[in-house]
């Protein structure tokens, strides 16, 4: 048995390029890509061997969208109007008799760049409970200031479990989507009376090779904002008064936590922020300790931040399992590597402008 995910979502967000980056070359051709315009009517299915992903047309504002055989309601919302069309593509396969015609899973599409949960989201979302995994895309979009609000609202409707950050063109969060995806599917085939371990074969090494390319690129990224952050915390460091960084500092961290979860396909809310900052412990000492030590700021601004992007790339690359002691020696670990950087030749004027506006 393969799984039917129905993958839906307002038109452009990108549902059909997320389902071109998740399958094999030539599985879903360039033309039904429409760069945020309509293209899928209805229902376009893209078979392999190991999945069927059902592309549903978009969701559209003002548009009573009808079923397959034209059945339409004069009293209806476009809003209903769309569950209507999607209930009645799950109803169909569930009346064929048929086990392996069932709609499985749901990837329900949000845009990271309109960085909104409208009620037209939360209906769909609500409406399939604990079939549906909500998809983020295009997080590369998402600004800093629309990162915790947007994630605050998504936690409102579903667990954290259920939403994975992803961008189909940075191929960011695919990793994650997957393992989320075939871990609600392999209970969906359970039930049906599938061979679970069989089918978590077929669907490795149909998956094997992308996803080893998915997570040299995540890794690579990941190791670029951790750099970046580091970098941007020397020049925040750099300011010469005694603990006015200290605020900058830490505001700094925790975008970078945010943008690592994202980067590995996580909704990061302030549980695991605390959580990390807490385990990690002695940052906010170090930073205090750094602002009455002016030769050392530099270095230890860098270091500390250093070694927080290393323990929250471990904590997201571990799934989130990593106990304290780990995190407390990924942080050491990483502290101790940012050593042997000059931190102060990373201070670029770019960088110290921008240590400027946070201040």
């Amino acid at each position: 048995m393969k799984p039917n995910i129905l993958v839906c979502g307002k038109t452009g967000v990108g549902k059909t390029s997320l389902i071109q980056a998740m399958t094999h070359a030539g599985t879903v051709p360039d033309d039904a890509i429409g760069d945020s315009r309509p293209t899928t009517e209805g229902f376009d299915l893209y078979q392999t061997e190991i999945v069927n992903f059902i592309d549903c047309e978009g969701m559209e504002p003002g548009k009573i969208h009808a079923t397959p055989d034209g059945t339409t309601s004069s009293d209806q919302n476009p809003i209903e109007s769309y569950l209507n069309l999607l209930m009645s593509e799950v109803v169909r396969r569930l009346d064929s008799n048929d086990a392996e015609q069932c709609v499985h899973l749901v990837w329900y599409c949000l845009s990271g760049s309109d960085a909104r949960v409208q009620p037209a989201d939360a209906r769909m979302i609500e409406a399939f409970r604990d079939r549906v995994l909500v998809v983020v895309t295009k997080v590369d979009l998402m600004r800093r200031n629309q990162l915790e609000a947007f994630q605050k609202a998504l936690f409102d409707l579903v667990s954290p479990d259920q939403i994975v950050m992803i961008s189909s063109l940075q191929k960011n969060g695919l990793d994650q989507l997957l393992s989320k995806t075939l871990a609600m599917t392999e209970q969906a085939i359970a039930r049906a009376g599938q061979e679970v371990s069989e089918f978590n074969e077929r669907w490795r090494k149909y998956y094997v090779n992308m996803r080893d390319a998915w997570q040299r690129r995540t890794e690579s990224e990941a190791a670029s904002i951790i750099q970046w952050a580091a970098g941007r915390a020397a020049a925040i460091a750099a300011v010469p008064l005694p603990l006015a960084d200290v605020g900058p500092l830490v505001a700094n961290e925790i975008y970078m936590i945010h943008k690592l979860g994202n980067v590995y396909g996580y909704a990061v809310n302030e549980t695991i922020i605390t959580m990390l900052l807490g385990c990690i412990g002695g940052s906010v000492a170090g930073k205090f300790a750094a602002s009455f030590l002016p030769f050392l700021k530099i270095p230890i601004a860098a270091g500390i931040t250093y070694g927080v992007g290393k323990a929250a790339k471990a904590y997201f690359e571990s799934d989130m399992t990593l106990d304290a002691n780990a995190l407390k020696k990924k942080f050491l670990e990483g502290e101790k590597e940012a050593k042997s950087q000059n931190w102060k030749k990373t201070i670029s004027s770019d960088s110290q402008e921008e240590a400027a506006e946070e201040e």
